[in-house]
Parts: structure tokens; sequence; C-alpha cells
């Protein structure tokens, strides 16, 4: 049986380091019928060597790859963020505007046919359309939502793609913080606040009233035009835990 001496090994594998992947596979054809293995074992090793570094640099290729896209995505979001979003503005204010008149349409009364007319003014109960009014944007949520989806039919790729991008991510978020704007001003009007565990009348009322007032103001303002970046409104989660640590503060001091 032929065999190689160890000085001619490492001569062989000295020029084998040499060669590039590709021309190692066809080496490895040529000594595949070597009566021994050596040659056949330096060759073979040298590829393991090679694919794994090959291997290894396409995935730190594929790693950097991965991490431009995302740093692009967040380039065009932040860039979102802090453009106002005109379109989404006045597209929820529309949809505010039409829940109103519909809420206005079923509760006024309809003397003579007409909604505006004097007995409308004489019979209208402000604080109690309110109290209906601030239910109203939660239909919202299941609006936007469905609405959303016939659209895109689930692809969400094309969030971007969406005028209203905002009012579209943000529809959970604007429907609470509507919601708490509506109430303050039923609270305001009314001098009375009535809560899930807490009820009062009076300064402290008007203190909650001024509250939710405020922050839902500015939740609302924020979500189009980015006054406090860290600060954007993704589910109301927020105003929710605000309202709820308010309620708690007001109940101890007042009692």
């Amino acid at each position: 049986m032929a065999s190689f001496t160890e000085k001619e090994l490492r001569i062989y594998e000295a020029e084998i380091r040499k060669k590039p992947l590709p021309m190692l596979y066809d080496e490895l054809q040529s000594v595949i019928n070597d009566p021994t293995p050596e040659r056949k074992n330096i060759v073979k090793t040298r590829i393991a060597t090679l694919e794994d570094r090959e291997r290894r640099i396409n995935a730190a290729k594929e790693k950097e790859r991965k991490k431009a896209q995302e740093t692009t995505r967040q380039k065009i979001l932040n860039q979102k963020q802090s453009t106002p979003d005109k379109s989404g503005l006045i597209e929820f204010l529309v949809a505010i505007g039409v829940m109103f008149l519909l809420l206005m349409l079923g509760n006024g009364p309809r003397h003579h046919g007409l909604l505006f007319s004097k007995e409308f003014y004489e019979t209208f109960d402000l604080v109690r359309f309110l109290s209906l009014l601030k239910f109203v944007p939660a239909c919202g949520i299941f609006f936007w939502y469905f609405s959303e989806k016939c659209n895109n039919k689930g692809d969400y790729s094309k969030d971007y793609q969406i005028p209203s991008y905002w009012l579209y991510h943000f529809k959970l978020a604007l429907s609470i913080a509507t919601f708490f704007f509506v109430f303050s001003l039923e609270i305001l009007f009314s001098g009375d606040y009535r809560g899930l565990f807490y009820s009062i009348a009076g300064l402290p009322a008007y203190i909650i009233g001024t509250s939710y007032f405020i922050s839902s103001t500015l939740y609302i303002i924020n979500v189009f035009y980015p006054i406090i970046k860290k600060f954007r409104p993704n589910y109301g989660i927020t105003l929710l835990a605000f309202a709820a640590a308010l309620e708690q503060i007001i109940s101890k001091a007042f009692g």
C-alpha cells in the first residue's frame, strides 16, 4: 500500500491551505481514490474549516443586514412620529363628529320635525347626553379594527402606507382618551363624579374632572403631534392607570 512521508504531507497541506473552497472540492475528487486516507483527511479538514468560516461570515452579514433593516424601519417610524399626521387627526375628528351628531339625532325631541327647535333647547339634558356620548367612542375600536382588517386583509406590513398611521395604531388609546375627555365634561357640567369604586360631588369632583380633561386632551394631541415622544400612547394603559390612581388619591384625601 502506497503512503506519503511526513514531509510530503506537510508540503501538500501547505499547498491545500492556499486553495479556495471551489478548488478544494475538485481536489477532493482527485484524491478520493487514494489508497491511504492522509491526503483525503487534509482536504476534508480544510474544506470543513473554510465552510465553517463561510457560514460564520454569512451569519454575520445576515445579522448586519437585519440590523440595517431594523435601523431603517426605526428611522421611518421616528420620522412618522415626529411628523404631525393631519390626515389621521381629521379622520379622528370627523369620526367623533359623526358619532356626536348620530347621538344628537337619537337623543333630541322630534317637535315639528326639527332637531334644533326651541323645544329641543328647552328639553335637552346636556349631562345625560354626555353620559351617553362617553361610551360611543368605544364603538370606534371595533369599527377601525375591522375596517383596517378588511382593507389590509391581515397584512400589517402595509402599516407605513396608511396615511392615518397614528389613527390606525392608536385606535384603542384614542377611544379611551376620548371616553375620559367626554367624561370630564360630564363631571364639570354636573359637578358630580360617579366612578366604578368611588362617587363624590363638589370640589373633589371638579378636581377629578379638570384632571381628566387636561390629561385626556394632552393624550389625544400627543397621538397626532409628538409633544412628548417617550410617552406616546399605545393602548391607553397610562391614562387608565392615571385615572385609577387619581380616584384613589381623591378618595383618601376627601374621604
